[in-house]
């Protein structure tokens, strides 16, 4: 029985529902019937729950129920509780740095979870992970959305065609832009470094300029360092980030296990340290924090305000000084002016 509406997606629609034989409450996504009336997008939802049951993880949206009625197609997913961290970055700034850690490891997770049952989600972004609490009252992070997942060696069949691109520009990894089937658990890496950054800073690496502009930063561009925004940033957590957002697979961490044994050795908290990774939780709610800055555990850090035209404008310069380095003194020269385009007060 539906309770409310939710959200519209790219497939149809998604309500808060109830079943009315348990009064367990999930969320329902239908196909609109303009997708029903294609058969690659039922298919597409029929492998999202085969996939999807096949998951069992406290970091990962719960499967219920794939099923029609009435030429009407639904999944039934774990309803949860709270804003998903797109919304919540959006609402309240960018997160105190103990906290994007905290969530990082959990998602890190989740991605080793599906890593280690030969699946890629292909799809890691903000919107795509759900916030709430366990039953302790600590922060607790819900990857969702498996509309894109597929197993690493189905090499037969392929829910987009070879060369067709998909996935989110903002969290795209320079090898899936080129090409979806190339994509593989480094490729969701790449995704989720782009997710840290976000909430390291308030925003994706990349997020200014048009369609092409982005993927060609994706490419060739570095991202500017998290700790212009935030000084107070960890150099242990903008090394990890950076790593993650390497350009070239074979530079970022090769599993999501690696990126957690790295988070541990950094904290002391790999085996043999007698100590634990979450010895202290933040909370998921800090007071609000109005241009003062990141909070941590001492309330808001006052830091030089950064608009994603100046983090460009500092990206662009570091490649401009690889340019001038190595003599290509116009290439230098276009980038500087850009720089000045972008953040004219500086």
């Amino acid at each position: 029985r539906l309770l409310e509406h939710i959200a519209t997606g790219g497939m149809g629609e998604v309500y808060k529902a109830v079943i009315e034989e348990t009064g367990r409450e999930v969320a329902l996504k239908v196909l609109s019937p303009e997708m029903a009336a294609r058969p690659a997008m039922i298919e597409r939802l029929r492998r999202e729950a085969r996939h999807g049951s096949k998951l069992c993880h406290e970091n990962i949206v719960d499967f219920i129920e794939f099923g029609e009625g009435d030429d009407t197609y639904f999944l039934a997913m774990e309803y949860v509780h709270g804003k998903n961290l797109d919304e919540y970055i959006e609402g309240r700034g960018p997160l105190a740095p103990d906290l994007a850690e905290y969530l990082l490891r959990q998602i890190a997770a989740a991605l080793d979870h599906v890593h280690l049952l030969g699946f890629i989600h292909r799809d890691i972004k903000p919107s795509n992970i759900l916030l709430t609490k366990n039953k302790d009252g600590k922060p607790l992070a819900k990857l969702a959305d498996l509309g894109l997942i597929r197993e690493a060696s189905d090499e037969e069949f392929r829910l987009t065609r070879e060369g067709h691109t998909v996935g989110t520009v903002d969290y795209l990894a320079p090898e899936q832009a080129r090409d979806s089937s190339l994509a593989d658990i480094r490729s969701d890496i790449y995704s989720l470094g782009c997710t840290f950054y976000h909430m390291l800073t308030g925003a994706a690496p990349f997020a200014e300029g048009n369609l092409t502009e982005r993927l060609f930063k994706h490419a060739e561009v570095e991202a500017a360092d998290v700790r212009i925004v935030n000084p107070r940033i960890p150099a242990k957590l903008a090394a990890v980030c950076r790593r993650m957002l390497a350009k070239k697979p074979e530079q970022r961490y090769q599993t999501p296990a690696e990126l957690i044994a790295d988070l541990n050795d950094a904290d002391g908290t790999g085996p043999g340290s007698g100590e634990s990774a979450a010895t202290t939780e933040p909370t998921l709610t800090p007071p609000e924090n109005k241009g003062t800055g990141p909070l941590n555990a001492k309330g808001p850090v006052p830091v030089r305000p950064a608009t994603p035209g100046r983090r460009e404008a500092e990206s662009q310069f570091h490649l401009a000084q690889r340019n001038l380095t190595a003599g290509d003194l116009r290439a230098a020269l276009q980038l500087l002016l850009e720089c000045c385009r972008l953040d004219p007060g500086q």
